[in-house]
């Protein structure tokens, strides 16, 4: 196992900042960007069981016609979606296209290829999810899906025009039946916002034209264009008690924690589910978080209700955020403490050492939270304040981050460092100082005594660590909050150092 090692040749020069950052890792976690799958200790890798909890939605198969291949127009004359209506926006191959609310509560589903890319847009009015989904086959080709009519925790379930036979509930995005059970669509990043903030966002953005993308149908004539702006489900949205379909997967059981429409972006990565509510999170909130191995960043814009997950790190190196007054057209901006530079809300850094570079988005979704629990009932809950670094923080990694910059000498003799931040929170850095090279071990125990998280154990050159650990033992499980002891053992040199864990 590695430690993260300071380059100790190159000379201390501030041009030098970003190639140093750049070869740096501050934490161990890799940028594994896959097809995001749903969680929860296998809850669905076997997902057949969920068959037995269709029910009809009160229509028959195709009822609900969902689009293929629509055209898309500029957004001069659109009438149909208003400035804060929502959309669905997405950037393939560097086009970005918005698909609103307003086409998905009559249509559901919207079969879309953009050059040879093909995606699958859903939109369930009735859990508030929309998602997007890769639609491109092994041989290139469009994989379209169509509305079943059927429901599964009120939630969508798309059938494969394929086979007409396998069925896809839209939130776990995984085949319950039929030749293809235990398939997994790739989700993949959207960004659910008002339509005035998405042309901000991306002034060249075309929008779904309504009325067309109705030719898998024949001779079913479209809907006319002024239907698009009557929602279909009177005061569902708003109001709490109001329940079509009430969920059946829990056992029938609600989570009273939050409202049951209140809103939340959920994350579904590797082997933990979270979801971050838009009811707890401040106005221009940044958020730093690991879910599984990966650190991410959250950030939200409430008057838009734009909540957006990223990857955290750059070339293996993570990055810690703290929010800043926004200074250009998007509301919400931050920077990173590690090098100063900004960031907008499209994850894309505009001033400082990392102009130019960006952020890649996480796939996630919104949903309701009765829809949300309903599926992952043992999620993980965002709370205030968590993640949210402090000026003592930020002054702490600006600290290290100096160190390491101007340190181009062999350390005089070996060190043990408190780590930072103390208390901590998901993740933590632990620096430490060698004069020569030599057999390295450095080991975390609980208050016992007992090992729990073996951090480095290899032949290290001289120089200056940064090890980060992420509050888990050897087999990646999360340790209890408390009192942990970390200890260096390097040559005859043997210290160890008290750290607070706090979940």
């Amino acid at each position: 196992m590695q430690g993260n090692r300071a380059n100790l040749n190159a000379p201390a020069r501030r041009t030098e900042r970003k190639e140093h950052l750049m070869r740096r890792g501050y934490l161990s976690a890799l940028l594994l960007l896959v097809a995001i799958y749903p969680a929860e200790a296998g809850r669905y890798d076997d997902p057949s069981f969920l068959t037995s909890h269709l029910v009809s939605g009160g229509v028959a198969k195709d009822g609900i016609p969902a689009l293929t291949n629509p055209t898309f127009v500029a957004p001069n004359g659109v009438n149909y979606v208003q400035e804060n209506d929502v959309v669905m926006g997405i950037v393939i191959n560097g086009e970005p296209r918005a698909y609103p609310h307003n086409i998905g509560w009559w249509n559901e589903i919207i079969n879309d290829r953009v050059g040879d890319q093909s995606v699958v847009v859903s939109l369930c009015p009735l859990t508030g999810t929309g998602q997007v989904f890769n639609a491109t086959d092994s041989d290139g080709s469009q994989i379209e899906f169509g509305v079943s009519g059927l429901l599964i925790n009120s939630n969508l379930v798309m059938y494969d025009r394929r086979d007409d036979e396998t069925l896809y509930p839209q939130m776990i995005y995984t085949a319950i039946n039929g030749p293809q059970v235990g398939d997994r669509l790739e989700l993949m990043p959207v960004v659910e916002t008002t339509w005035a903030l998405w042309q901000r966002m991306y002034p060249s953005t075309t929008v779904v034209k309504a009325t067309t993308g109705w030719e898998y149908y024949n001779s079913r004539p479209a809907y006319n264009e002024n239907q698009y702006t009557f929602y279909p489900y009177g005061d569902y949205r708003t109001s709490h008690e109001f329940l079509l379909f009430p969920p059946t997967t829990n056992d029938g059981a609600f989570d009273h924690r939050f409202e049951t429409k209140d809103l939340v972006l959920g994350l579904c990565r590797n082997d933990q589910t979270k979801a971050y509510p838009f009811a707890l999170m401040p106005d221009g909130v940044v958020i730093n978080d690991l879910i599984g191995d990966d650190p991410v960043v959250v950030l939200f814009d409430y008057a838009s209700h734009t909540a957006l997950a990223y990857f955290s790190q750059l070339d293996e190196t993570p990055l810690s955020f703290y929010g800043v007054e926004s200074e250009g057209p998007l509301p919400v901006e931050f920077m990173d403490a590690e090098t100063g530079s900004r960031w907008n809300m499209l994850g894309e850094a505009v001033a400082g050492p990392l102009a130019g570079r960006r952020l890649a988005q996480i796939p996630a979704y919104n949903a309701m939270w009765f829809a949300w629990t309903a599926y992952w009932p043992d999620t993980e809950v965002w709370q205030p304040g968590e993640g949210i670094l402090s000026q003592e923080d930020i002054e702490q990694i600006e600290q290290a981050t100096a160190v390491v910059e101007t340190f181009d000498a062999a350390p005089a003799g070996f060190a043990l460092r408190q780590n930072f931040p103390n208390p901590f929170n998901a993740q933590t850095l632990i620096q430490y100082e060698l004069p020569a090279a030599g057999s390295v071990r450095l080991s975390v125990f609980n208050a016992a005594g007992q090992r729990v998280r073996l951090l480095v154990e290899e032949h290290q050159a001289a120089g200056l660590y940064l090890q980060p650990w992420d509050g888990r033992d050897d087999v990646g499980q999360p340790l209890a909050s408390g009192a942990y002891l970390y200890r260096l053992e390097a040559s005859e040199f043997v210290q160890a150092r008290m750290m607070m864990l706090v979940r």
